[in-house]
């Protein structure tokens, strides 16, 4: 099966530097004070906005995709932190974790051609009705979408309930990247 190695080297990096949400001491992002608001409309293929950032333009700020209440819509569980990358504009690889009792929700986006997205991955399953390629490998959904890698971990139901919410998140992404 052929996937996507850059997608899941980036995604392992971001996870591995942040310790899936484990920062402490002076790193540790404060606690959230209030709850996000729903996106504002963004330019997006479907939005009528504009452009997109599909095939090219800067990757967005993951945690600006998707208010507080849809993460606990589309997962089903309540928000306790979120972890914004403090990335900058232009910067090629964006993600945002949300973290939930008994549960983690993480999106990581970053740039990827359609050649390195369809590398070899020994265990990757593809995975259909999603982006113009899919793959699940890990507990994550790799979805390619012009330009642009998804990459969505959901956590915290069973591996089949998970992988149904990551495909849901990962179509709400791609009406507004």
């Amino acid at each position: 099966m052929k996937r996507c190695l850059a997608a899941l080297v980036a995604a392992v990096c971001v996870v591995s530097a942040t310790g899936c949400g484990a920062v402490t001491g002076a790193d540790a992002a404060p606690a959230p004070t209030a709850t996000r608001p729903a996106p504002s409309p963004t330019p997006s293929s479907a939005s009528g906005l504009g452009d997109s950032v599909k095939d090219s333009g800067d990757i967005p700020d993951p945690c600006t995709l998707l208010s507080d209440a849809e993460v606990e819509s589309l997962t089903g569980r309540g928000i306790t932190r979120t972890d914004e990358d403090g990335a900058k504009p232009g910067d090629t690889t964006r993600f945002c974790q949300w973290q939930q009792p008994g549960g983690q929700l993480a999106v990581f986006l970053s740039r990827t051609t359609e050649s390195d997205f369809t590398v070899t991955i020994d265990g990757a399953t593809p995975v259909d009705g999603v982006g113009e390629d899919a793959f699940a490998l890990a507990g994550h959904l790799y979805v390619l979408y012009g330009t642009v890698s998804i990459d969505v971990y959901a956590r915290g139901d069973s591996d089949d309930e998970n992988l149904a919410e990551a495909k849901k998140i990962a179509k709400v992404l791609m009406t507004r990247i």
